[in-house]
């Protein structure tokens, strides 16, 4: 029930996010609730001392017809923060959702290993701090970039074919890259931390609730507001994974056996998960790094529902039909790598499978 004359709870913190935009932050559940600006200036005046009508006499200026539109706008909006148990009087908000070390979604369970890496990563985040950031992330990014494709060509030229290769080689690859995908999501946590905006925890996620995917919860980097800075949180991991792919690399061309065959197998590993991670599909790195460079959110959505109309020869709905037409060609570009992606993918996953199940199968002794 709604208190009056409503008050925002004490304890609540509104911010400014990712391209100013306000939220409210709510500390007993960890949330953090959109709103927008018009709803952060009605905020202000939830103070416990206006009632809902003084409200909509304070803000609509004596005008009778712009009253009655905001009398249904403020309705809406109390009602809205009453249901997410913001206001004084009001349902209690859900129990804080870091509480235990499972949780459970629709297609997505979570395990929570850790939530010692920003008391674990504040050392080390000192001491990167006291470098410029554009020179650490130059240096960073020119790592990267010598490691894949010093990596890559490793691979491609001087690494016998897959189907050559058997033993246990595997089984030992796929439990390195087991670590080197802890390593990446430490990435991101790393930089966070550098940003002040540490992670909750670190932890595995079923996918589907079979397919284990690594994951740091980054749900306080909403609190940072620099796209830059987003960015490089976003492509952490990739470029943690570049020097990754160019010490195995180095391993590969000055070893031999079984460790060669190990690094080799795993440089096949990094370049699918360096293919995984640059999905424009899925919210991967790099899709996020996209978002948080051009501060649009849904630009999947967008780009195929313009694909869908320009097919089918339809009218463009409001939503679309008021971009500009540099920002329409943006997103159908989009749109037509996300379709070349996946065929190539598709493609490339076919012809990968017979050489997946020998290297199973060579790996037990079958």
């Amino acid at each position: 029930m709604i208190s009056s004359p409503p008050k925002l709870r004490d304890e609540l913190e509104v911010i400014r996010g990712m391209d100013d935009i306000p939220l409210i932050f709510d500390p007993v559940t960890g949330n953090y609730h959109r709103i927008t600006r018009a709803g952060e200036v009605v905020l202000t005046y939830l103070d416990g001392t206006r009632t809902r009508e003084d409200l909509v006499a304070l803000l609509s200026r004596a005008d009778e017809a712009r009253a009655e539109a905001l009398s249904r706008q403020i309705d809406t909006f109390l009602a809205a923060l009453d249901k997410s148990g913001l206001l004084e009087g009001s349902a209690p908000p859900d129990k804080p959702q870091d509480t235990g070390r499972v949780r459970t979604s629709m297609l997505m369970p979570r395990i929570v290993l850790t939530r010692s890496l920003p008391r674990l990563l504040e050392p080390v985040a000192v001491v990167l701090r006291a470098v410029p950031a554009k020179l650490l992330v130059l240096i960073t990014s020119l790592l990267a970039l010598v490691g894949y494709s010093f990596g890559f060509h490793t691979l491609f030229t001087a690494m016998p074919p897959a189907k050559d290769i058997a033993g246990p080689a595997f089984l030992i690859a796929t439990g390195v890259m087991l670590l080197c995908v802890f390593l990446h999501e430490t990435a991101h946590a790393l930089v966070a931390q550098i940003l002040g905006t540490p992670v909750r925890g670190l932890g595995v996620a079923l996918l589907f609730y079979f397919m284990p995917v690594a994951y740091v919860d980054r749900t306080d980097a909403y609190r940072f507001r620099g796209r830059a800075g987003r960015v490089v949180l976003a492509m952490a991991g990739i470029l943690s994974d570049g020097v990754f792919c160019g010490l195995s690399g180095v391993v590969a061309l000055n070893s031999d056996g079984l460790l060669r065959d190990t690094a080799a197998l795993l440089l096949g590993m990094q370049l699918l998960m360096l293919i995984v991670n640059l999905n424009p599909l899925m919210p991967s790195d790099g899709y996020t790094a996209i978002e948080a460079a051009t501060g649009l959110t849904n630009a999947r959505g967008r780009a195929f529902s313009l694909l869908r109309h320009a097919v089918r020869r339809q009218e463009l709905p409001a939503h679309l039909a008021h971009l500009s037409t540099a920002a329409r060609r943006g997103h159908m570009t989009y749109g037509v790598f996300s379709v070349v992606y996946v065929c190539l993918l598709a493609y490339a996953m076919f012809h990968a499978v017979p050489v997946t199940v020998d290297l199973s199968l060579s790996a037990v002794g079958r």
